[in-house]
């Protein structure tokens, strides 16, 4: 663990004591899809019937990773629950070690409170001069417990982005700590398993030249803590981002469970704010871009299970193109005028 011990986290203690037993809910449910498909695969082979230890043991004890693609959102939100309840918990003020205002002097902590924060982006060590400052999101690294979660701390300051990008068959669980930011919010056709949804989805892409196979690009961000700056990729990159599939998608219409609404460009977005805790499934929102608002913002993530190429969770750089059936995701190089640095500050030490 990389965070210091000091009187009062603000609950984030709570929050790693949720993630470990949300996952091991995730894999529970893992487990059990497991059990289901393998018993299918029997009886439509009309292969004797096998006890479900017998079925899956085997492939349980040699890969105990899980695969959340296969699952409803539904059911995932059900496992999750109990994380979600913790990061509404959380005191972000404590966590971060600030005293909140009620001048309305800063960003947003709790508006029913009518409570405010300075913001923190230019407190971040250490500081990269060589970086636009203004354009430079920071990462605040929490916990990591390898193939099974990564919690951080994404720091904005004001106006800041990270572009469109995906979370490939994980769970992402955000508690905005303060600020707000606008949200473009994506769900992948092909991903959707109620099977209701499934046949209407079918319906409205018939035709379509998207391939909504999940894209692995950018092998050298394998996991959160290499969401970081490039500078300029090489030419190897550049033929695996032209050569990878385009995802096709629709707007999220209730991004991460906020009111959607429209910009005056005509573009869809959402605004989400502090206390806002906000999920995103493989097959609901899960691909999405962020723009803070005029204070910065501070979001803490849990990602269930991290970024892992090897396990084809490799993050993804998208351009959103219109067409008749929503949007068209097309892979793209990490953009240029994007910065993600891991830095320290108060009780959150470098990896």
């Amino acid at each position: 663990m990389c965070v210091s011990t000091m009187a009062n986290d603000g609950g984030l203690r709570k929050v790693f004591q949720s993630a470990d037993l949300v996952y091991n809910q995730l894999l529970i449910l893992d487990q059990h899809k497991l059990h289901d498909n393998s018993n299918l695969a029997a009886g439509d082979k009309r292969k004797p019937s096998r006890s479900l230890s017998e079925v899956s043991s085997s492939s349980i004890i040699k890969s105990p990773k899980i695969n959340l693609s296969q699952h409803s959102s539904a059911s995932l939100r059900r496992a999750v629950t109990p994380l979600i309840q913790s990061m509404e918990q959380l005191d972000a003020a404590a966590l971060l070690s600030l005293n909140p205002n009620q001048d309305g002097n800063g960003a947003v902590l709790d508006p029913k409170k009518g409570s405010s924060v300075p913001p923190i982006h230019d407190r971040i060590v250490p500081y990269h001069r060589f970086h636009r400052a203004e354009n430079t999101v920071r990462y605040l690294h929490a916990r990591e417990v390898a193939d099974k979660y990564t919690v951080g701390i994404f720091i904005f300051p004001p106006g800041a982005s990270i572009p469109l990008h995906d979370h490939p068959s994980m769970v992402v669980i955000s508690r905005v700590l303060y600020g707000e930011l606008k949200v473009k919010s994506y769900s992948v056709v092909s991903s959707v398993h109620d099977d209701d949804v499934v046949e209407e989805m079918k319906e409205e892409t018939s035709g379509t030249k998207c391939d909504s196979s999940p894209s692995r690009i950018r092998s050298s961000i394998n996991r959160i803590k290499d969401f970081v700056s490039r500078a300029v990729l090489s030419s190897h990159h550049d033929h695996h981002a032209a050569t990878q599939h385009k995802l096709q998608v629709q707007v999220n219409k209730s991004p991460l469970g906020v009111q959607f609404s429209s910009d005056g460009d005509g573009e869809s977005s959402a605004i989400i704010s502090a206390p806002n805790v906000t999920a995103l499934y493989p097959d609901e929102g899960n691909c999405h871009s962020f723009v803070a608002g005029p204070y910065g913002a501070a979001v803490l993530d849990v990602l269930l299970p991290p970024y892992a190429e090897d396990e084809h969770r490799d993050c993804t750089f998208y351009e959103a193109v219109e067409n008749e059936h929503g949007y068209c995701l097309t892979p793209i190089d990490q953009p240029s005028d994007f910065d993600c640095l891991s830095g320290e500050y108060g009780r959150f030490n470098s990896w």
